[in-house]
């Protein structure tokens, strides 16, 4: 066998699966190239002589389906959007893909922004950056600053995060600690977290002084926290988004961001990403806006690569990995 791995991938997870086969690294972030013409990425596969593939970021449809023998797939991501895995199944391939590879990093993200928030980072930032701050000579003038800058500690708050899989749960895990509230709203949980309280969508966004959203886009959630159920919201409240933009009514957050009808904003994800600099939301002083950076730490690359050679390993030895897209592969196997 012959793997193929045009991913991010680990080092120490690529030496062992060189242990099985022979392997050829592409990294897609080193080359500075995404395959989205089919067949020019089936060619490369072709020339490579692979049979086993793992990607993050190119396209698996048809062109490449239809012409190359492969055995596996691996796909470095927690859903595997870019692959036709209705395609792959109907072709005997099974898809291993790599859901909560990033929870802790963008958990991390998610505490960063909800401190940032509730201690006013963004105002501090925005008044001494450039130089364009006013000297402080009087009493008066500090007394201003700090009055300014006052902030509120997450232990005295109410945390409201909607969605509860991978990265709800590590961000329950890391406010524990905080002394937060948590109420959480997700309808496929039964047992939610110690100190995490399950309540309804409404009942949660007008109890919260900070929402966190962590669903995945469904049709069940496309504008699940729509202009109505933002203006259920406190005033004072603050709404983080690491998730996807497509949860909410982006108009309607940002309407009430710039009247100030809600306190503040993060947010990872936008309708138009690329984040470009023109984007309305930099222009807000209570929105803290990134460009979908959640999951990008050098630990994700370890945590899919040992997720994906996991799955390989355990399908060399007969096994069904934990995490397969299209599990009626297997199924039909048995």
């Amino acid at each position: 066998m012959k793997a193929l791995i045009t991913a991010s991938f680990d080092p120490a997870a690529l030496a062992r699966l060189a242990r099985h086969m022979d392997v050829v690294h592409e990294d897609w972030k080193a080359r500075n190239h995404i395959y989205f013409d089919g067949a020019a990425f089936a060619k490369r596969i072709a020339e490579v002589g692979a049979d086993v593939l793992i990607i993050e970021a190119d396209l698996v449809h048809s062109e490449v389906l239809d012409t190359c023998p492969l055995q596996m797939i691996g796909c470095c991501r927690g859903d595997p959007v870019n692959v036709d895995v209705a395609l792959a199944t109907e072709k005997g391939i099974p898809v291993f893909h790599t859901p909560g590879r990033n929870a802790d990093a963008v958990a991390d993200l998610t505490l960063a922004f909800m401190l940032a928030l509730t201690r006013r980072l963004p105002a501090m930032w925005a008044t001494y950056w450039g130089g364009g701050a006013r000297q402080v000579e009087r009493a008066s003038d500090f007394l201003e600053l700090y009055k300014s800058f006052t902030g509120v500690e997450l232990g005295g708050l109410t945390v409201g995060l909607v969605g509860l899989g991978a990265v709800g749960r590590e961000v329950a895990a890391r406010l524990a600690p905080f002394k937060a509230r948590i109420l959480a709203y997700d309808p496929y949980v039964t047992a939610p977290p110690p100190a995490v309280t399950l309540v309804g969508l409404d009942e949660l966004l007008g109890q919260s002084d900070v929402v966190s959203l962590h669903a995945p886009v469904t049709p069940e959630t496309t504008g699940l926290v729509s202009r109505e159920r933002l203006a259920l919201m406190k005033p004072t409240a603050y709404l983080v988004n690491t998730a996807r933009a497509a949860l909410t009514d982006e108009d309607a957050l940002y309407e009430m961001l710039a009247a100030g009808r809600l306190a503040g904003a993060a947010l990872d994800v936008l309708t138009v990403e690329p984040l470009q600099p023109g984007n309305r939301f930099l222009a807000l002083p209570n929105a803290i806006v990134t460009p979908h950076i959640g999951g990008a730490t050098v630990d994700v690359t370890r945590h899919q690569s040992e997720i994906v050679v996991d799955a390989i390993e355990r399908h060399l030895r007969g096994e069904r990995p934990r995490w397969v897209a299209n599990p009626a592969v297997y199924e039909r196997r048995s």
